[in-house]
């Protein structure tokens, strides 16, 4: 933490007067939604949550497929196909207004955009069965501008493409900066060799979604049928999945609220390779320059088709 004093505010927004402003927390970028007191308190909040022996926690940058893996998740703790009826934000830690996981009946399906360091200091301690899925970042840089260009709230983004992913591959939005999240994982996997942990990647989930949930339930010690397995797969199938949450959950604002006229709020497409729309040839060579060098080393291969 930074300490009791009020931390120095850094404006990343262009030149256009887009983007955000940020303080540091730990080395990390903090985007200012409220104020950086009040992020560091609900940071605190979130240090000391008190964890559970059944538990699971999902960590996922945004984007890459959280809602979908919580809905996977809970199915199987549950043993069947329905839908969870609460919404996924209050068992999301990071979310200030909507969080109520000390409310949650056991299991719990834990799920967070936040950094390593961020999280529940006794996530190790009590291994808790954690499961880490990533997704190709040029899809998730689209998806994020759909994403923050719809909505009505303050962390919206009212930019151009372009300007976003100059942004994004600088490591200046809101939530993080990508690359650093996913090496943050692979330390975090590497550094603690008893912590039960699945990596999962986006894109095979979506090719072979039968058999990654039951790797999942294999990793999470549940036992199920190939029949629910296939019955899960297609209540989670994005169209599926998207007609189920545009209805209001319990705990959740409703869309009017949070998203501009038209928009269709989290689920838009969830297709890989989309990126292939939105990026310029002179765009998609920067990127694989700024993607190569940066994870040089790691062994991280995505799929971007």
């Amino acid at each position: 933490m930074e300490g009791q004093r009020t931390p120095e505010i850094l404006d990343y927004r262009n030149a256009n007067g887009h983007g955000w402003s940020f303080y540091k927390n730990d080395g990390l970028l903090r985007p200012i939604d409220t104020t950086p007191e009040d992020d560091m308190e609900m940071i605190r909040k979130v240090q000391k949550l008190e964890l559970r022996d059944d538990d699971v926690f999902i960590a996922a940058y945004p984007k890459c497929g959280t809602h979908w893996l919580w809905e996977i998740v809970s199915m199987l703790k549950a043993g069947n196909s329905e839908y969870n009826k609460m919404a996924k934000e209050i068992a999301m830690l990071g979310m200030p207004k909507t969080e109520r996981a000390d409310e949650l009946p056991s299991p719990r399906v834990l799920n967070s955009h936040l950094f390593f360091r961020h999280l529940p200091e006794k996530l190790v301690e009590k291994k808790i069965k954690t499961i880490f899925i990533m997704r190709n970042p040029k899809d998730v840089s689209v998806s994020l501008f759909n994403h923050l260009n719809g909505m009505k709230l303050s962390v919206r983004f009212d930019g151009t493409y372009s300007e976003l992913l100059d942004l994004f591959l600088e490591g200046k939005v809101g939530i993080g900066d990508y690359v650093n999240y996913v090496k943050d994982w692979l330390q975090v996997e590497q550094d603690n060799p008893d912590l039960p942990m699945l990596t999962l990647f986006y894109e095979n989930l979506k090719k072979d979604p039968v058999k990654n949930i039951r790797t999942v339930a294999e990793f999470l010690g549940v036992s199920v049928s190939d029949e629910l397995c296939e019955q899960i797969a297609e209540a989670c199938s994005f169209k599926k999945l998207r007609a189920a949450n545009t209805e209001v959950k319990e705990h959740t604002r409703k869309q009017s609220d949070v998203w501009k006229e038209g928009h269709q709020g989290l689920y838009r497409k969830g297709e890989v390779g989309d990126w292939k729309n939105w990026i310029t040839v002179a765009q998609n060579e920067n990127f694989d320059d700024v993607i190569e060098r940066r994870f040089e080393g790691t062994g991280i291969v995505f799929t971007y088709e």
